[in-house]
């Protein structure tokens, strides 16, 4: 580890001092260190870019659920940003291949929704001209962003929390299964968040999320007791927010006693927590989770033990052992703004994405975050992304309807665009906005109450609030 800290330390100081050099000669250069990830291990070099390139081909190495991470974070560190794919059909030096219109539309339209600019990779062959349906398919995506351009570019996004990422600065992507799985989940319950670090402010954000994995030294401990001392809320899961020394935030009001014994263990549908699940099925939560003792806290969701963990000469069908309906013990806790699951949620919903997962966290978020900044009636495929243009007097709520499907063994593929009807949205925005159109096609929407029904969605829509 202390090679790789004077490693980042070299680069750090040879980016500023590079800078330097480029400034004497040309003020106003724009420079950008080339990287495959901007994280926490970007931030304290920051001053030597003008601006953040995300290079991110979702048809390579890094997929589709790379981008919204290290957007979310890009975001926070006060430079303009450019999204980056290539016109590929999987990855650079991808000779000859051509990316599908809708996936490349996807991939860029994305970029815009969060205010950011859109680069498009190339290569030029050995003989020096361009391919000519390459720039065809470009200026077909690029000629529908400069129209709708306007309504992102410069803007704010607007966020009501922030998932603390763990990623080491001292790597340049370290990017966790809790993670991915978070922001993936999230994403498809319309929350509009940032990715932060320990070290920025927690308190422009009513809801913090704490990934499975999420150890804390014990600064951070006394900045999230603070946090919720002054008001601010948070969900953890697991070893969310737990020390070196096994001790959770005092603010949690639970003990940590360990990992469990036997598992899987399946999650009693009682309670609010468990609102909209099967009341009569006890659902199962594959991975270990961790041993709670209440102390200042109440429990508000329980689990049960299943006859014996499968292991040795132990054994019942496939895969586990069911329930043995045996006595009930915490599996979330609530202490005040601060709801804490025993079980690994995030990092579960990363592994096979189960549906009870994700209404746990949706009904956790409803306890503590009754008024969320939208809500709609779409599918879960279907993104919405919040943008704030305050010297224009409007707001921007950018949605897309694409859906990356596992048609190939290595990566997702997008083919088409999918059509959404009669979506409505219900925002509850910290300005009063009064009308709403589609734009840039400039058609009139009713709006009543703060909700908005969009006729037909191909894609891409954009509804204009004023």
């Amino acid at each position: 580890m202390a090679v790789r800290r004077f490693a980042k330390f070299v680069m750090d100081r040879f980016k500023r001092e590079m800078s330097e050099v480029v400034h004497k000669y040309k003020k106003d250069c724009t420079i950008f260190y080339n990287a495959g990830h901007i994280g926490p291990c970007t931030k304290e070099s920051r001053d030597a870019y003008s601006h953040f390139e995300l290079e991110s081909l979702a048809s390579g190495a890094w997929g589709y659920l790379h981008f919204p991470i290290t957007a979310r974070y890009a975001r926070t560190l006060g430079k303009d940003c450019m999204g980056m794919t290539g016109k590929f059909h999987t990855e650079w030096g991808d000779f000859h291949s051509l990316k599908n219109l809708a996936a490349l539309e996807f991939e860029c339209f994305r970029m815009l929704s969060y205010g950011f600019a859109a680069s498009i990779g190339d290569q030029l062959e050995p003989n020096g001209t361009l391919g000519k349906a390459a720039y065809r398919l470009i200026g077909n995506v690029f000629g529908q962003m400069e129209e709708r351009e306007e309504w992102a570019r410069p803007s704010k996004a607007l966020v009501e929390a922030a998932v603390l990422t763990n990623e080491d600065p001292n790597y340049e992507q370290q990017l966790s299964d809790s993670l991915m799985g978070a922001s993936q989940m999230l994403e498809e319950l319309a929350i509009q968040f940032d990715v932060i670090d320990s070290e920025m402010d927690f308190s422009a954000y009513p809801l913090l999320f704490l990934l499975d994995d999420f150890v804390v030294t014990e600064s951070v401990r006394k900045k999230l007791d603070g946090y919720v001392k002054q008001g601010g809320r948070i969900i953890a899961c697991a070893k969310g927010g737990l020390s070196e020394e096994n001790k959770y935030p005092s603010c949690f009001g639970t003990e940590y006693c360990g990992e469990t014994e036997q598992y899987p263990d399946f999650i009693v549908t009682a309670g609010a927590l468990a609102a909209g699940l099967e009341p009569e099925n006890e659902y199962v939560i594959y991975q270990q989770g961790v041993s709670l003792d209440p102390t200042a806290g109440k429990t508000i969701l329980t689990a049960r033990a299943p006859y014996f963990k499968r292991e040795g000469d132990r054994f019942c069908s496939h895969r586990y052992t069911p329930s043995a309906k045996g006595a009930a013990y915490p599996a979330a806790v609530k202490n005040g703004n601060v709801i804490l699951f025993s079980h690994p949620l995030f990092g579960q919903y990363r592994s096979n994405a189960p549906f009870w997962c994700k209404k746990l966290v949706s009904n956790a978020i409803d306890c503590l975050l009754p008024t969320r900044l939208v809500r709609h009636n779409g599918p879960s495929t279907m993104t919405v992304s919040l943008l704030d243009q305050e010297d224009k007097g409007r707001a921007a709520v950018h949605i897309l309807s694409y859906i990356p499907v596992r048609k190939s063994a290595t990566i997702d593929i997008v083919e088409e665009r999918t059509v959404l009807h009669n979506v409505t949205l219900k925002l509850e925005l910290p300005k009063a906005f009064s009308s709403a159109r589609l734009v840039p096609e400039n058609i009139p929407l009713p709006m009543e109450n703060g909700s908005v029904t969009i006729p037909e969605i191909n894609g891409y829509a954009i509804v204009e609030l004023s």
